[in-house]
């Protein structure tokens, strides 16, 4: 059937006057809001609702008082008081008010004689059984978006609205303006349980075991939802904002959130998230298969750069903490701009100490998921599949699990390198000469413990062990340094200095045997140039000294008759890994 020009040019029309009553609709909320601002959120709110209603060339133009127009010819927007701000908003949502009513009014008298369009939408919103997961106002909302999509796509020339035309309902603003992306506005809600979106034919026809396998499978998609939630609450409360208020410079952001945008993408964006939603959608919310985007997701290509991201992330989390925490102390204007940001609604009463390590949180979450899926999962093949997933996501933890400890062992070592005072290996001055430009920093830590060092029956020192793979280290603690310092069984070998016990013991060269009369000791024999040192060293525990036998899977240690140097020279190194690893 052709459709005339005419024809077509009233619908256009009758489209264009209702976009017309659209803005004065959005003004009206919009100025609403004011109602609800704090000072400072006035001034911020003030400048959007000026350039997109009352500004001269505003693309939303409404009509404004004359004497509010007057003034704000004569005086910035920006230099108004916080007072005056509401005052015009209100004024100006005062103005609107009288053809609000008349176009309800109208609206009540046309839907009454059967005129209304969208009247099948409009009677889901009335017939709506409202639940906490489901409110009256989420549903309002989707068929709100929905009935404004479709007036945009067959008007093209009014479909952008400028930035910040409106963030929020009535009730008052949650977002920012950099945050009006229709995903983060989604991100708000909790999705809706599937138990109340399926047909209760459908749900009758389950099984107890398919039932308790949709709960996980919705567990799964309501966690993650809330996760990218999360996350952005750490890209538009506080990264952003941050940046933008020039608090820190994006150097600093960057370390602090390494790669935030792009995990925001990837677990947005991701098979997983995107297709879950989709598959829940297309099955009337029973998901059949979910093997796929899951394999899709933590394996091959997809899985590597998830892993890459998430250690980036989660390894710089203990640095940024600490940042955080030193700078709240050192900088006024940061600790306000925390402190601020931190009560805004978005954050749900979690400080920004606690967000921070949601990514490393939920990668302890997805195997347990996924491993509970599988479980009610009876399809064999579908099953498997579902157990791959999961192993691969094992694996992804337990390399980020690596990637973390590196860093922190990386961050103590160059907080022991800042500290470290090697004056007192000048007794030994072959010690002082190998030792005095000694950098912890450029090697790996592999553990590191409370250890009191007994060098004589009289004398026992608390130092902390560090195992440095091919050095075992003993600091001692005095003030904020940290000292390597010899020692020495007598006080005339002191002033001699001779026969001194070195604080670096060089593990090629030394092994271990316990001490019969203290179940928490064990003595350390190095062989120096000048002939061998014995050291004995105590654990803090006899639990933990017996967590050095149960981890080492190597034989039990020589008794003393047994024990002799070169047997066990190979597997010094080993030995003492083992034992600091409990």
């Amino acid at each position: 059937m052709k459709v005339s020009t005419r024809d077509t040019a009233a619908e256009r029309e009758r489209n264009s006057q209702f976009l017309v009553m659209l803005y004065r609709d959005l003004c009206y909320l919009h100025a609403d809001m004011f109602k609800n601002l704090s000072a400072k959120e006035t001034k911020k709110h003030f400048g959007d609702f000026y350039n997109s209603f009352l500004d001269k060339g505003a693309i939303l133009r409404v009509s404004v008082p004359v004497h509010v127009s007057n003034e704000l010819d004569r005086t910035r927007p920006e230099l108004l008081s916080e007072d005056q701000q509401r005052r015009y908003a209100q004024e100006v949502q005062n103005m609107q008010t009288m053809e609000v009513l008349r176009q309800l009014e109208d609206f009540r008298q046309k839907r009454m004689m059967g005129m209304t369009p969208n009247e099948h939408e409009l009677s889901q919103v009335e017939n709506h059984y409202q639940t906490d997961r489901v409110p009256r106002e989420m549903k309002e909302k989707a068929v709100a978006e929905m009935l404004l999509e479709r007036l945009l796509e067959a008007n093209p020339d009014v479909a952008s609205l400028p930035e910040g035309t409106l963030t929020a309902s009535s009730s008052g603003p949650s977002l920012q303006q950099e945050e009006v992306e229709p995903r983060l506005l989604e991100l708000e809600q909790d999705p809706p349980n599937w138990r109340e979106l399926a047909s209760s034919e459908v749900l009758s026809k389950l099984s107890k075991k398919e039932m308790k396998r949709q709960e996980v499978i919705n567990e799964l998609f309501a966690t993650e939802h809330a996760h990218v939630r999360m996350l952005s609450v750490l890209q538009t409360v506080f990264y952003r904002p941050l940046e933008r208020e020039e608090i820190m410079s994006t150097t600093e952001l960057d370390a602090i959130f390494p790669s935030l945008d792009d995990i925001i993408d990837l677990h947005c964006k991701s098979v997983l998230h995107s297709n879950l939603k989709r598959l829940r959608q297309e099955d009337g919310f029973v998901v059949k298969t979910i093997s796929t985007p899951l394999l899709n997701r933590f394996n091959g290509s997809e899985g590597d750069w998830f892993q890459k991201l998430a250690a980036r992330f989660c390894s710089h989390q203990s640095w940024a903490l600490d940042l955080i925490k030193s700078r709240q102390k050192k900088d006024p204007r940061f600790n306000a701009f925390i402190l601020d940001a931190e009560s805004k609604p978005q954050c749900r009463r979690l400080q920004l100490k606690d967000i921070i390590p949601i990514e490393m949180q939920r990668l302890t979450k997805y195997p347990l998921l996924l491993e509970n899926i599988a479980k009610s999962t009876e399809d064999n093949a579908e099953r498997e599949n579902i157990q791959q997933a999961a192993e691969c996501c094992r694996k992804i933890l337990n390399h980020v699990n690596e990637e973390v400890k590196y860093m922190e062992n990386l961050l103590t070592l160059k907080d022991y390198q800042r500290r470290l005072d090697t004056s007192g290996l000048k007794p030994s001055n072959e010690l002082y000469l190998e030792y005095k430009n000694f950098d912890l920093t450029t090697r790996s830590m592999l553990y590191e413990g409370a250890l009191t060092w007994r060098v004589t029956k009289e004398k026992a020192i608390d130092v902390q062990g560090v195992l440095l793979g091919d050095l075992l280290v003993l600091l001692q603690k005095q003030d904020d340094k940290m000292l390597l310092k010899c020692q020495s069984k007598s006080i005339i070998a002191a002033q001699e200095g001779k026969q001194m016990l070195s604080p670096i013991i060089k593990l090629d060269s030394a092994f271990l045997r316990e001490v019969a009369t203290d179940r928490k000791a064990f003595y350390v024999i190095f062989t120096w140039d000048s002939g061998a040192q014995i050291y004995e060293l105590v654990a803090q525990s006899v639990g933990e000294r017996k967590l050095f036998f149960l981890s080492s899977r190597l034989q039990p240690p020589l008794s003393p008759i047994e024990n002799g140097a070169d047997p066990l020279k190979n597997n010094a190194g080993k030995n003492l890994y083992c034992f600091f690893s409990f």
